[in-house]
C-alpha cells in the first residue's frame, strides 16, 4: 500500500483516511494494474447523522454569502484551477481520458464558473388582489448530494458542485469509484479559495455501499435536493429512492442521439461531423450519435464521404480505440453481434467476437441496415460506433426518434435553416443542433435531456435556478 496514492474522505474540511477501509482504481487498459486506491466512507448512523448535520451548518453559513463575496471565491478557484491544470490532466490521462479531452474538461469547468459570476436569480413583484404587495424570491433550497460518473470526471463532477454553490446551497459530493482524484482535485480547489469547510464535503463509496448511502442519507429529511448524471438505469432507481423521501432530483442520464440528414445537406461537413460525433473519447460521452438518418437520394454519395473520413480518422489509435475493460466494452460487443446475427451489416470497419477476445480491442465501426429487432437499434452502445439509415420522409424519422424512450440530443443538417428550425422543434429532445453536433455542451446554453434521459437543466442561471426554491412573500400595512 506505501508506494499507492489513497484518495481520502474530506469531512469538515478535514481529509479522512482509515487503512482498513481501502478500494482500489483499476488502469482501465490493464484491468490488473493498480492506480492508486481511496480511502471509502463507512455507511452507519453514526457518520451519516454527523455528515447530514455538517452539510446542514455549512448551508447556513454559505447561504449568507453575498454575491459579491461568493464571486471572490469563485475567482479564486479559476486561478486555482488553472495552476494546477496539468495535476487535472494527468489525474484523467491515467483513467483513459485522451489529453484533447481532458484539457477540454478542465477548460470546461473554468467556462462554467465564468458563466455563474454575478449571475443570480432574480426576485420579482407579482399582482395581488388580496394583499398590498406580493414578493417572489428565488432562494436555496439546502443541502445537495451530487453525484458525477468517470466519463468526463472533471467537467461533470466540477457542474454537480458549482451550480449548487452558486445558488447558495451547501454539497456532499459522491465521486465514481472509477475517477475519484478528479472530485478530490475540484474539492480541494474549492476548499481553498475559501468555500467554507462544512458547505463542501467528499464522501467515497464502495460500488455496493452506494444503494445504502443514498437511502439513508436522504431518509434523514436534511438532504433537500440531489443531481446524478449517469446511466439511465441507475438514474432510475435513484429517482426511485428520491421519491420515496419526496427529494427533488436534477438527471442527466443516457441518450440515443441521432443525426438526421436531409436532401440538401453539405454531406462533406455532414459526414466529418458524423465520424468524430460518434467515435470521439471512444463513443463515450452521453451526447454521442448512434444513429444516423440518412435520405434515400443522397444515401449512396454520403456513405462514400463517411467512409473516405473514417478511414483516415480511424488510423489515430488516441482516442478511437476501446481497450477491453470494466468500461463497458462487453456490452458493446454483444450488441453488434446481436445487430449482425440478425441481419445487419458493417459498412466499415471489423469486427468479430473471437478477435476482441484475442486483442483485447475493438476499433471503430459504422453499421448499416440494422434491424429494428436487435438490441442495438434501441440501445445506448457508448462505444465507438454508429448506424446508418436510410429514409424517404423526414416526418416518418422524426415520428421513429420520437417513438423512442431517449430524448437527450439529435442534430439536422439542412442548407434550408428554416425548415430544419421546424423539425428540429417536433424532435423530443433536450437539445437539437442544426448543422452541428450532437456533442453539444457549452456554460451559456441550458444541457439536459426528456423521457429517459433525464430531468432538469445544468449550466448558466438555469443551472442555479435548479437549486433554488420559489418562495412568495406578501405584505400588508
Amino acid at each position: 500500500m506505501s508506494p499507492v496514492a489513497v484518495i481520502p474522505n474530506i469531512i469538515e474540511g478535514e481529509e479522512i483516511t482509515n487503512p482498513e477501509k481501502v478500494f482500489p482504481v483499476h488502469c482501465p487498459t490493464k484491468p490488473e494494474d493498480v492506480l492508486h486506491h481511496y480511502s471509502y466512507f463507512d455507511v452507519n448512523k453514526e457518520n451519516i447523522d454527523k455528515l447530514v448535520s455538517n452539510t446542514q451548518k455549512g448551508f447556513k453559513e454559505w447561504s449568507k454569502y453575498s454575491i459579491g463575496q461568493r464571486n471572490k471565491i469563485f475567482l479564486k478557484t479559476i486561478e486555482l484551477l488553472e495552476e494546477r491544470k496539468q495535476q487535472f490532466v494527468d489525474a484523467q490521462s491515467e483513467i483513459g481520458l485522451p489529453g484533447w479531452f481532458a484539457g477540454f474538461n478542465v477548460g470546461g469547468v473554468i467556462h462554467q464558473i465564468e458563466q455563474v459570476i454575478n449571475q443570480a436569480p432574480q426576485a420579482g413583484v407579482v399582482p395581488s388582489a388580496m394583499t398590498d404587495l406580493a414578493l417572489t424570491y428565488k432562494l436555496p433550497i439546502g443541502p445537495v448530494l451530487s453525484i458525477s460518473p468517470w466519463n468526463a470526471p472533471v467537467i461533470l463532477a466540477g457542474r454537480s458542485i458549482l451550480y449548487p454553490l452558486a445558488a447558495g446551497c451547501s454539497v456532499i459530493v459522491k465521486p465514481s469509484e472509477k475517477s475519484p482524484k478528479c472530485s478530490y482535485l475540484l474539492v480541494k480547489c474549492f476548499l481553498d479559495a475559501g468555500v467554507p469547510a462544512n458547505a463542501l464535503q467528499m464522501a467515497n463509496l464502495r460500488p455496493e455501499d452506494n444503494p445504502a448511502f443514498i437511502d439513508d442519507l436522504l431518509k434523514t429529511g436534511g438532504i433537500k435536493k440531489l443531481n446524478f448524471t449517469g446511466s439511465t438505469a441507475v438514474g432510475k432507481k435513484i429517482a426511485v429512492t428520491a421519491a420515496k423521501y419526496l427529494v427533488p432530483y436534477l438527471l442527466e442520464l443516457g441518450g440515443k442521439n441521432t443525426s438526421v440528414i436531409l436532401e440538401d445537406a453539405d454531406l462533406d461537413k455532414a459526414a466529418g461531423n458524423a465520424v468524430w460525433s460518434s467515435w470521439a473519447h471512444k463513443g463515450q460521452i452521453c451526447m454521442s450519435t448512434d444513429h444516423v438518418f440518412v435520405h434515400e437520394s443522397i444515401y449512396d454519395e454520403f456513405k462514400e464521404k463517411l467512409i473516405k473520413t473514417a478511414t483516415e480518422v480511424a488510423k489515430d489509435p488516441d482516442y478511437l480505440i476501446s481497450q477491453r475493460d470494466t468500461l463497458g466494452t462487453n456490452k458493446i460487443v454483444d450488441l453488434v453481434e446481436d445487430a449482425l446475427q440478425k441481419g445487419g451489416k458493417l459498412a466499415f470497419g471489423e469486427f468479430s467476437r473471437e478477435k476482441v477476445e484475442e486483442t483485447n480491442v475493438i476499433t471503430p465501426i459504422i453499421l448499416e441496415d440494422v434491424p429494428k429487432e436487435s438490441s442495438l437499434y434501441l440501445t445506448e452502445s457508448f462505444g465507438p460506433l454508429c448506424v446508418l439509415e436510410k429514409f424517404s420522409d423526414v416526418n416518418d424519422v422524426v415520428d421513429e426518434i420520437n417513438s423512442r424512450d431517449y430524448g437527450l440530443k439529435s442534430s439536422v443538417w439542412s442548407k434550408n435553416v428554416i425548415k430544419a428550425i421546424g423539425i428540429a422543434k417536433d424532435i423530443e429532445a433536450g437539445g437539437v443542433h442544426i448543422n452541428g453536433s450532437t456533442v453539444h455542451d457549452e456554460p451559456g446554453v441550458p444541457h439536459g435531456g426528456v423521457k429517459s434521459s433525464g430531468v432538469g437543466r445544468f449550466n448558466s442561471i438555469w443551472g442555479i435556478e435548479e437549486f433554488c426554491v420559489l418562495k412568495s412573500i406578501t405584505i400588508n400595512q
